[in-house]
């Protein structure tokens, strides 16, 4: 097994090949475009700021009141690892997901939701793109919108 000192020189020789930075800085700068779009399109929604992540995931929260009062939340999150993006129904705490998570027998049929058991951050997942195209920002966009407003759909009555 590598020691902490030989991932960190690893890691420190990818930085200096420039790639990931520039990755890293066109990934951030596309959410925060799409941010942009949902506050515009969606004003009932009360939009978070981005967290950036750990090179693990990068993601913005929409709420209503309605969520907020049953302390759920819908993020918009890229998978760094996986290169995807996904919309997740979180939750406030643990303890809030778990009275939630039936939802997930609900909506199966309805749509392709899932519950990855390792992702302790999210009730139920579903995928909006595994193959994003950040040439075409706008197409991009569109598919996260549309996927977006259909998960929103089958789940707010359901909660």
């Amino acid at each position: 097994m590598k020691t902490l000192n030989e991932r960190i020189a690893a890691y420190t020789q990818q930085l200096r090949l420039g790639e990931i930075q520039i990755a890293y800085k066109g990934i951030l700068e596309f959410i925060g475009k799409l941010r942009a779009v949902f506050i515009k399109k969606y004003p009932h929604y009360d939009v978070s700021s981005i967290y950036q992540g750990y090179l693990d995931m990068s993601y913005f929260s929409l709420s209503t009141k309605p969520l907020k009062d049953k302390g759920l939340k819908i993020a918009i999150v890229y998978l760094h690892e996986k290169g995807s993006f996904e919309v997740w129904l979180s939750a406030r705490n643990r303890d809030i997901a778990r009275t939630h998570q039936s939802i997930l027998d609900r909506l199966s049929d309805e749509i392709n939701v899932f519950h990855d058991k390792n992702n302790q951050d999210a009730i139920i997942e579903y995928v909006l793109t595994c193959t994003p195209d950040f040439e075409d920002q706008a197409q991009l966009i569109n598919t996260i919108d549309h996927g977006v407003e259909k998960f929103v759909a089958a789940i707010i009555n359901r909660i």
